[in-house]
């Protein structure tokens, strides 16, 4: 039983990562989001969530370099967006 259970845990742990490869690989490829940026952030903090990664120091790491820089990226596309909108209020 518990064999299915960590089998489970690491499906689940392999289908996120994917899917959060495969946002920040839209995002790369010109889907300059904040919505999309955010969604990367919340699966990277899934990610770290899980209790398998404690035991992979460098995959934790890796994952919280990540969740930095998508942090940060997200930051910057929010306060543009703000920019843009002040802007244009200031126009009409």
């Amino acid at each position: 039983m518990r064999n299915q259970q960590n089998l489970a845990n690491r499906d689940d742990l392999i289908q996120l990562h994917a899917s959060t490869c495969y946002a920040m690989t839209q995002f790369i490829n010109g889907r300059h989001c904040p919505k999309l940026a955010h969604f990367i952030v919340q699966r990277l903090s899934l990610l770290l969530s899980y209790p398998e990664l404690t035991l992979v120091t460098s995959s934790r790491e890796m994952y919280q370099q990540l969740l930095e820089h998508w942090q940060l990226v997200t930051k910057q596309l929010l306060e543009q967006k703000n920019s843009v909108a002040l802007e244009s209020k200031h126009y009409h």
